[in-house]
């Protein structure tokens, strides 16, 4: 039976300026580590290398052994704050890329989990949309990592299916009771309904000036209507300081979704 986890983070990379707690960095910006204070981070692996290129199959074998290197040499330096997650292929960018994702992603598990000296993320993925698979993947993550502390769910990243999105999370939990699940990729939307499954989630908070992101802001929560311009003004991002104000009421949304499902308070995400 699932309850409240007791603590609920926000994983993400805040506008210049604004120290964040829980930082989500890539090979692309992780050095951002070293120039800030944090609590806790994640080192993802990039994966969008493969959404802007379709035709590529796998990670170089230098990139592999190259991570195992980073891996173990920022963990020395972070300790128990920085977690890495082990490569994987995600299948909802460009469906039917890797041929077999959920193999080649299990196949790095079983290999990197291995290598001692590091805080491993393993991620569960399945084929795009196909609940069978992300059982299947379950069953099989749990017979190579057993009880392990953490686990992370791929598979809802890029899908806007809540009703997927919600199996995911809920059949992760069932599978993995005790470990701390994390949930990348995961929107305001979906979160209400798997606050209470998950530990953790992130998300590159959307630039203000979107459109889509700033009315939904607005209308999901009346005390934003006077941050933002309102219809028929030309939306802008530009200014850092406009920035951080999206920033802060992205914040606000979060932490009102959260009080919502009944999460402790002292759990919250902090601003």
């Amino acid at each position: 039976m699932e309850t409240a986890k007791t603590e609920i983070r926000f994983y993400t990379l805040p506008p210049s300026g604004i120290k964040y707690p829980y930082l989500l960095v890539n090979p692309n910006n992780y050095k951002i580590l070293f120039k800030t204070r944090f609590e806790h981070a994640i080192l993802d692996c990039g994966v969008e290398i493969f959404k802007h290129n379709p035709n590529l199959t796998d990670y170089s074998k230098s990139f592999l052994s190259y991570w195992k290197m980073k891996a173990k040499q920022l963990t020395e330096i972070f300790g128990e704050k920085l977690w890495v997650t082990i490569p994987d292929y995600p299948d909802d960018c460009n469906p039917g890329q890797f041929s077999d994702n959920v193999t080649k992603t299990l196949r790095n598990i079983e290999e990197f989990i291995t290598i001692d000296g590091v805080n491993w993320l393993p991620t569960i993925q399945s084929k795009y949309l196909d609940r069978f698979s992300f059982l299947e993947s379950c069953q099989k993550l749990k017979e190579i990592i057993g009880n392990y502390p953490r686990v992370a769910i791929g598979t809802v990243c890029k899908t806007k299916r809540l009703d997927f999105i919600t199996y995911c999370c809920h059949s992760a939990r069932k599978h993995f009771p005790n470990s701390w699940i994390h949930a990348f990729g995961l929107t305001l939307k979906a979160l209400a309904k798997v606050v209470k499954a998950i530990s953790s989630w992130d998300s590159l908070v959307p630039e203000c000036g979107r459109t889509k992101w700033r009315y939904w802001l607005i209308n999901s929560f009346d005390s934003l209507a006077y941050t933002f311009p309102r219809e028929g003004h030309k939306p802008s991002c530009k200014n850092l300081d406009e920035r951080r104000r999206f920033f802060y009421a992205y914040l606000a949304r979060v932490n009102q979704i959260i009080k919502n499902n009944n999460i402790d308070e002292k759990s919250r995400t902090k601003i």
